[in-house]
This record gives structure tokens, C-alpha cells and sequence, in this order.
């Protein structure tokens, strides 16, 4: 099944190499039934402000473009002098105000954030001049994500984690703290996704995606699995918890060892 073409995207991948914006989504001011422990405005903030110094000084060609979206209305002053005060590499960046952090009656975060993706992808004059995004939390960093750019065949259209649930969990999902997709992908395979989730079997952001991108499994120029780990340096805004935990290391260290030694697990 082949991703429908997106009318805005620069060329066609097999013509030219990927060119790669980085979109990191933001919500400083997050809604009273976002349901997050690490809510107060000012922390979120400092989180974003950390991670678009990392990203600005990245120098993988994955963060050579930047787009932040911002959700809630908060002030993004300080980002901005960030983008333009402290950018060694002289990167391009757009910081973008889009509407849209009220959650709807029986949805969750996720359809915020399909909702500021959809609408602030759209607006963006980098979109224009790249092949593929990578989708980040704007909060996190991910020091592997180059890496594991690196490893994979180009051209290529999608690079996202899909992976089974532990007990007492049941099924599958796919990590939405990161993802990389042609833009043709997300315009034809994610846009306006949001609209599909629910209150029972796509309740959460996690099930949409794994939904939408399960049946491209085994296909040439897609990756349901990263073929390295890419894990998280921050902290966790349901539990506010660092992710760098001892517990955390462990399970690392597990899936480290299983992509070698058991590629297709998750499966």
C-alpha cells in the first residue's frame, strides 16, 4: 500500500536525498484533563528551552531544519531569542502558535496533538523545503535518533517504534514520543487521523498510530522498528519522573540485546 502524495512536498525522495525538518510539539500551559504530573508552566517551559538548545547544537542533518509548534497561547519570546541568540550552526527555525489544546469530551492528549501537527505543518514555510519530518516531544531529546537514521536504506518513508504491551497491558501500540515520516506519509496515512480516535479501541494516541501504520509492515522503505535503540533524556510528563532511572537502564540494556538477538520480537 502505497502513501498518497503530498501536494507540498519539495520532490520526489527517489530523486534527492532526504532533507529532514525536525518538528518538536510543545503545550507550555497544558489543559486542567491533560492528566499530567508535571504541569506547572514555568518547569514545561525550561524543558523546551533545554531541548531546543540540544537540537539547535545536533549536528545530524535529522535536526538541520526545526519547527516548533506551541498549542496553549503561552508566551514564546524566550524560545525565540533561543533560535536566534543561541543557534551555533546557524540553523533555520520556526517557533509557531497554533490553536488547539482543549481536549475533546471522551479523547485524550493525542488529539491535541494530531490537531497541532495537522494545522502547524500546513502553516510552515520549512515543510516546504524537506522530504521527511521527525516528529518529537519538545520536551525530550534523543541522542540516538542519528544513529538510527543512519542505519536504515534510503529512500525510505516511515521509521517509527511499534511494540507489544506488558502485563497487565494487552495488545500493541507504537511510541509517539518520536517518529520519522515522508511528508507524503503523514499527508496521506496521518492527516486528519485524529478524527478516528475515540473512547474505547483508539482511545490513545499510542493505538492510532500503530493503526495506521501496521499494515505497511514487511514493505520496502518501511521501519516499524528502530534498528537501534532510541530512548528518551528528559522526564516523563505523566509521571514527572526522569527517565534516566536505574530501572529504565535495565530495560534498555533488554532491548538493546532483543533487536540483536530477536529482531522481530515485538512482532
Amino acid at each position: 500500500m502505497a502513501a498518497s502524495p503530498d501536494p507540498s512536498s519539495a520532490s520526489q525522495l527517489a530523486d534527492s536525498p532526504e532533507r529532514y525538518l525536525l518538528v518538536m510539539t510543545a503545550t507550555i500551559l497544558p489543559a486542567a484533563n491533560a492528566g499530567v504530573k508535571r504541569a506547572d508552566p514555568r518547569v514545561r517551559l525550561e524543558d523546551y528551552k533545554q531541548a531546543l538548545r540540544y537540537w539547535l547544537a545536533y549536528t545530524h542533518p535529522a535536526a538541520e531544519r526545526i519547527l516548533l509548534l506551541e498549542n496553549s497561547g503561552a508566551e514564546l519570546t524566550e524560545l525565540e531569542a533561543i533560535a536566534r541568540d543561541e543557534n551555533p550552526l546557524g540553523k533555520p527555525v520556526e517557533i509557531l502558535s497554533v490553536p488547539g489544546n482543549q481536549i475533546p469530551e471522551g479523547r485524550n492528549y493525542g488529539y491535541t496533538e494530531m490537531q497541532m501537527l495537522d494545522e502547524g505543518l500546513a502553516l510552515s514555510r520549512l515543510r516546504r523545503e524537506t522530504t521527511h519530518m521527525v516528529k518529537v516531544t519538545g520536551r525530550l531529546v534523543f541522542p540516538s535518533l542519528g544513529k538510527a537514521l543512519d542505519r536504515i536504506q534510503k529512500p525510505f518513508e516511515l521509521m517509527v517504534e511499534c511494540r507489544k504491551l506488558g502485563f497487565p497491558r494487552r495488545g500493541y501500540d507504537a511510541n509517539t514520543q518520536i517518529f520519522v515520516c515522508s511528508h507524503g506519509f503523514y499527508h496521506g496515512e496521518l492527516r486528519n487521523s485524529k478524527e478516528l480516535m475515540n473512547s474505547t479501541d483508539i482511545r490513545l494516541l499510542e493505538h492510532l498510530i500503530f493503526r495506521r501504520v501496521i499494515s505497511f509492515k514487511g514493505l520496502p522503505g518501511y521501519y516499524l522498528r528502530f534498528p537501534v535503540n532510541i530512548e528518551p533524556v528528559g522526564y516523563s510528563g505523566f509521571k514527572s519522573r526522569s527517565y534516566n532511572s536505574s530501572g529504565s537502564s535495565i530495560t534498555r540494556a533488554i532491548r538493546a540485546a532483543l533487536r540483536v538477538i530477536a529482531p522481530e520480537y515485538w512482532f
